[in-house]
């Protein structure tokens, strides 16, 4: 341990040489041999772990010469840190608060990369001043001003944190958090798709959902705020494509169903379309077009997004969605049938397909002319119902499933009525009319 403790003063004269034969020794203060001495001693302190030796000659060198290395910087963060969480009085380990402080501007002062630094000062303020949330609120926006897409990943996110605490403090308005969650957003998805390590890119990208959770959790998240910030922009600048992107994340982060209807959304949503067609996009522009009770947009886009999936399922959901158009807007029960046919015939075991298909049947009101025929599509409906109850473990469509069949069940013919028309329980019959499909006969008992 001896040998540890008294290895730096081997080193001293040639440090000394090397230090009084550079061509500036200024850096190194008004006694560059003492500092030589002290630098040397700290550091065999510090990669030795004893951050409590390590303290006197650190912060000598941190006092008369702080121009000397970066190092009395990036290791007095930590020295610092050791005595503020092993202090055992308020007053004591405030001090040493002050100390880090002035460490990170001391750095600034000296060696500059203040956008850095201020990055991780206000992760400091956080950890030891969480009450000073406006000085890190104000610590991350200029180092975030200083770095923009260059800002660290964590500054990044800290810097939507403290803007969203206060936020819901009143201390920044709803337009304030949209901008700065605009910036940060933009700031970090630069970084996942210039990024080309894997485990970094992974790290942007959680760090990417934690940015847009802590805005939808702000409360800020709201339509009036999103489109009184960019209407104005995108009506200046229609064809901006980077804008529009911009906009339709934004408003698609919204809580409910208003940002995406909006005029704002939907004419972005196409406009990044027109420029970049993908399924996803056209079928974000075919629900928001159904929910608008646009029939013959949201046709287009769904046909669209169809063509475009390459994913089963999804293109399953995309046809059980066009067959909700036609069944709720359109009132096309053929059309509706078919597009619930086709979600079949890409997964056999969509269940809400089914589901769909029995109530489609169940709409027409019937076929045929007479009332055991009008009655008679009641087969029919309830087979749909039981054919969705056995492709799935969902319990709501299970539950659906259940009082469907009990409801229509219950409207068969009677045995009497049957017998009369000399047919029997069992037997196949075709119902007609534009439905076209075999059933067997169920009797009401």
């Amino acid at each position: 341990m001896k040998i540890k403790v008294f290895l730096p003063i081997l080193f001293v004269g040639l440090m000394m040489s090397s230090l009084l034969n550079a061509q500036d020794v200024s850096k190194y203060g008004e006694d560059p041999e003492t500092c030589a001495v002290k630098l040397s001693t700290y550091t065999e302190f510090f990669r030795q772990k004893n951050i409590k030796d390590a303290m006197d000659s650190w912060r000598w060198c941190f006092i008369n010469c702080p121009e000397a290395t970066k190092n009395i910087y990036i290791h007095g963060t930590t020295i610092v840190e050791y005595f503020i969480d092993n202090a055992t009085e308020d007053s004591v380990r405030e001090a040493y608060v002050d100390t880090l402080m002035m460490v990170y501007d001391n750095r600034i002062k000296y060696f500059d990369q203040e956008g850095v630094v201020l990055g991780r000062k206000g992760l400091a303020i956080l950890k030891y001043r969480a009450n000073d949330m406006q000085g890190a609120y104000e610590t991350f926006e200029r180092s975030f001003e200083l770095l923009g897409n260059g800002t660290e990943y964590f500054a990044l996110k800290y810097y939507m944190n403290t803007a969203s605490v206060l936020f819901g403090s009143e201390a920044l308005a709803k337009e304030k958090i949209v901008e700065i969650f605009s910036k940060v957003s933009s700031a970090i998805n630069y970084q996942i798709e210039n990024e080309t390590n894997e485990k970094k890119k992974e790290r942007y990208i959680a760090t990417a959902e934690e940015i847009k959770q802590l805005f939808v959790n702000s409360g800020a998240a709201d339509c009036t705020a999103i489109i009184n910030v960019f209407e104005p922009q995108f009506e200046a600048n229609p064809q901006d494509v980077e804008l529009a992107k911009e906009i339709v994340a934004l408003l698609e982060s919204g809580k409910g169903d208003e940002c995406k209807l909006s005029d704002l959304y939907m004419n972005a949503a196409v406009l990044v379309y027109s420029k970049e067609k993908t399924s996803s996009a056209a079928h974000s522009i075919a629900q928001g077009y159904f929910k608008r009770n646009d029939m013959q947009n949201a046709e287009k886009y769904y046909n669209e997004a169809i063509d475009l999936e390459q994913d089963n399922t999804k293109k399953a959901d995309m046809y059980y969605e066009l067959g909700l158009l036609y069944y709720n807007l359109g009132k096309n029960y053929p059309a509706a049938r078919s597009a619930a046919r086709s979600a079949l015939n890409v997964d056999p075991n969509y269940a809400k397909a089914y589901m769909l298909i029995g109530k489609i049947y169940a709409a027409t009101g019937g076929c045929g002319e007479t009332a055991f025929e009008k009655k008679s599509i009641n087969w029919l409906i309830v087979d749909q119902f039981i054919k969705a109850k056995n492709v799935t473990d969902d319990e709501e469509i299970l539950k659906d499933a259940n009082e469907l069949i009990g409801r229509y069940s219950s409207r068969y013919p009677s045995l009497e009525e049957v017998f009369w028309l000399n047919l029997s329980e069992g037997q196949t019959v075709t119902i007609g009319c534009w439905i076209n499909e075999t059933t067997t006969i169920r009797c009401n008992k």
